[in-house]
């Protein structure tokens, strides 16, 4: 009976060495060498950025600075553009579109005051970001903005129309049809300048929309209602279609025009004199900074007052020097 116990607990202690052995090998999966824990590489956080209406390659400049930033800071950038034909509408459904799709922040260049505080408020709703570009407003919601000082850029555009007319003559501005904030400070530099020249005349200009042909038939109204000197146009499109009336007139360099803006006809324009000075921002920078901006926001940073870039004037003697290249030429650096 001893030997048949001792067998059988023999038998008990091999069977429990199995089990343990069993169970150790299914942890280690049947092998010798260790296990290795792997992690999941991280997933981007996405950010978004929705284009200006009407804006051409002002939207462009800024999405290349935004993915420029947006790779430094180890974001994912969603960029939406627009048609010629969409406005605040299309624009607003596209940022509730990212904002309902999970974007962490975005960054928009808002058609008007009503579109910005609509999206500040629905971001707000979701404890997502909203971040404006040129708009100095922040509505709720709304906790970062990046702008030029427009008044200051009106006072140059007033200064620079008044030094190529030597302090004489009589002008007008070309307005947009939209009530912006920001084109009524433009204006308001513009008239603070020029009444500093007891020698120049503001008449009562014209107002356009955001077609260049509408833009034309209101420089045509303009021009044929006084005899004037020059003008200078508020946004990007009004100088276009200023432009494209001087030159059906084929005044050329008779008639001094300043105006806004860096799109590539303008800068084709400024070569052949038929526009004289452009009042310039940098958009790379805009989009470049927004990113910045959103990324501190993600890591818990606040933004404090509205960051305002500076403007320049160029002309076709300095459009090519070397510090006006990456403001001019963001897409070739």
């Amino acid at each position: 009976m001893r030997m048949r116990d001792k067998r059988t607990a023999g038998l008990r202690n091999l069977f429990a060495a199995c089990v343990v052995a069993l169970h150790a090998a299914a942890l280690t999966g049947c092998t010798a060498t260790p296990a290795v824990m792997t992690e999941e590489p991280a997933v981007p956080r996405r950010i978004a950025l929705v284009a200006p209406v009407h804006a051409g390659e002002q939207g462009e400049a800024m999405r290349i600075g935004a993915e420029a930033a947006a790779k430094e800071f180890g974001l994912e950038l969603d960029y939406v553009s627009f048609r010629s034909e969409d406005d605040a509408a299309e624009q607003l459904a596209a940022a509730f579109r990212l904002l309902d799709e999970g974007a962490a922040a975005l960054l928009i260049d808002p058609a008007d005051e009503d579109t910005l505080r609509k999206i500040g408020a629905y971001g707000a709703e979701r404890s997502i970001s909203v971040i404006a570009l040129n708009d100095e407003r922040t509505p709720r919601g709304v906790e970062g903005a990046i702008a030029i000082n427009n008044e200051e850029a009106g006072r140059k555009a007033g200064k620079a129309l008044a030094e190529l007319l030597e302090g004489r003559g009589i002008v007008a501005l070309l307005k947009s049809e939209r009530h912006d904030p920001s084109l009524i400070l433009r204006e308001q530099g513009i008239r603070e300048v020029l009444k500093q020249y007891p020698s120049i005349q503001l008449r009562e200009g014209s107002v356009c929309g955001n077609r260049r042909d509408g833009c034309m038939v209101a420089a045509k109204s303009m021009l044929d209602g006084a005899v004037l000197d020059g003008a200078i146009a508020l946004q990007s499109v009004a100088s276009l279609g200023l432009a494209d009336e001087v030159m059906r007139r084929k005044w050329g360099l008779d008639f001094k025009v300043v105006a806004f803006g860096s799109e590539r006809e303008q800068l084709e324009l400024l070569q052949e004199g038929i526009i004289h000075q452009l009042v310039v921002q940098n958009d790379f920078s805009t989009g470049y900074i927004g990113v910045e901006q959103a990324a501190a926001l993600l890591s818990g940073e606040s933004i404090g007052k509205p960051t305002l870039l500076e403007t320049k004037v160029v002309n076709a003697d300095n459009m090519f020097w070397m510090n006006n290249q990456k403001l001019l030429f963001p897409f070739v650096h």
